[in-house]
């Protein structure tokens, strides 16, 4: 994973280290990279910088955001800094502190942190284990994902008569209404984002699974997957990339492979808000609906915007239906610091 600004770029924690004068630079350097850090280019010109380093671990789903370093030399001053944002996580936070207090260490000079002068931060939290991070990571993804629709949605500005927000009993005027249509172009993207969170964490529970034998049966692995797995050693999300994740039912089935007793599917039978249809067949009949309109140019005619609000509300809830259940059932508690 390389660096990336995130929605949360403005929430920050921050430190600087202020070196003596006759620091070496390029030893700094040095310990930066041994420390893991890799030089990155975040496209600003900013005066007196004369590195900028990002951090992270993706080893047992460690690293959330990551921490960002930059250094400064302004005549024989030099300065380093780091940050990390406001989602990162136990391990992005303790290898901030340990880059502070190693340079301090080797360097000497004074730091200042958000937590007061010479003072490290503290974890408020013990760490998480691995299968509850990497389910948590699917999770938070899939709410910056579908924040994207909500922004859109809220920033979509239709205008002319056309653009009506509800029937007019005329199939010929509605079937060219701009906003069924960038409704209908909307739902592809959603399935998608959708999609993605049960791959995430179908990835992150089958590598942690004891039994994986079934799965490993039912996958068929290209040579290019293959290949791939030799290279980068990411053998379960190569073996998630093989079954599909859009339907309900075949979410059921794929995370039975994994262990029978769990059961996503039941999850989202549950009754809700006392509809008659569940969210299960509800999201069934989206995708119905979403492979006509991306194979067949068929629009969903009763998409208004009500209808949308709707659909966005139930995936959020049948996402986090089996969210919990996955806690319920392999006994971690869901982190929801989205």
């Amino acid at each position: 994973m390389g660096y990336q600004p995130d929605i949360d770029c403005c929430m920050s924690y921050e430190s600087e280290n202020v070196l003596p004068a006759g620091c070496s630079l390029s030893r700094l350097k040095e310990v930066v990279e041994l420390l893991g850090y890799k030089a990155v280019s975040d496209g600003l010109q900013v005066p007196s910088r004369v590195g900028c380093y990002y951090w992270h671990d993706p080893q047992e789903y460690k690293s959330w955001t990551g921490v960002e370093l930059d250094l400064y030399r302004d005549g024989s001053s030099i300065k380093m800094t780091t940050r990390s944002r406001s989602s990162r996580s136990y391990w992005d936070l303790t290898h901030q502190n340990k880059t502070i207090k190693l340079v301090r260490d080797l360097f000497g000079g004074t730091f200042e942190t958000d937590a007061g002068t010479g003072r490290y931060w503290r974890p408020d939290k013990s760490p998480p284990s691995a299968l509850s991070s990497g389910c948590y990571l699917a999770r938070w993804r899939f709410h910056n994902a579908l924040m994207k629709a909500n922004i859109y949605l809220m920033n979509r500005k239709l205008e002319g008569d056309m653009a009506k927000n509800e029937p007019t009993g005329l199939p010929f005027v509605d079937d060219i209404n701009p906003r069924l249509l960038s409704n209908n172009f909307l739902i592809p993207f959603v399935i998608a984002v959708w999609e993605e969170y049960y791959r995430a964490t179908f990835t992150a529970v089958l590598r942690y699974a004891d039994k994986r034998e079934a799965v490993l049966k039912k996958a068929r692995l290209s040579h290019a997957q293959l290949e791939q797995i030799a290279a980068e050693k990411q053998i379960e999300r190569s073996i998630a990339e093989c079954f599909a994740f859009q339907r309900p039912s075949m979410i059921g089935d794929n995370f039975k492979l994994i262990d029978a007793r769990l059961d996503l599917a039941s999850a989202m039978r549950k009754p809700y808000r006392k509809r008659k249809t569940t969210l299960y067949e509800s999201i069934e009949a989206l995708v119905e609906g979403r492979n006509a309109f991306v194979h067949a140019g068929e629009m969903d005619m009763s998409l208004f915007d009500k209808r949308l609000e709707t659909i966005l509300k139930d995936i959020v809830t049948a996402v986090d239906r089996a969210y919990d259940a996955i806690g319920v059932h392999f006994g971690f508690t869901p982190i929801r610091d989205y």
